[in-house]
């Protein structure tokens, strides 16, 4: 009988999470899978390019803090808080 070891699920990120190129060491926003490939772009934008799945990993939160909340003050883990929305113009 032989024991085989399973490969470890390779990390699904979510539409719009920020996540590093462990290939190329750059961080992009995940923007769908085509053909087993992720299509990354640029924070700042720019042109996407691909990634195999398990070349991509979670991204460090901004500043490298250990804090479990998101730099921008958000409430939630780093990263997986939702789209910020703009304060009401006015108080009822």
């Amino acid at each position: 009988m032989s024991i085989r070891k399973r490969a470890a699920a390779a990390y699904r990120p979510r539409v719009g999470e920020s996540v590093l190129d462990t290939r190329t060491g750059r961080t992009g926003i995940y923007m769908d899978t085509i053909g087993g490939e992720h299509y990354l772009r640029p924070p700042e934008g720019g042109c996407e390019w691909t990634a195999r799945p398990e070349h991509v990993a979670p991204a460090a939160p901004a500043g490298g803090g250990g804090a479990d909340t998101d730099p921008a003050g958000r409430d939630g883990p780093a990263g997986r808080a939702g789209p910020a929305t703009a304060a009401p113009a006015h108080a009822a």
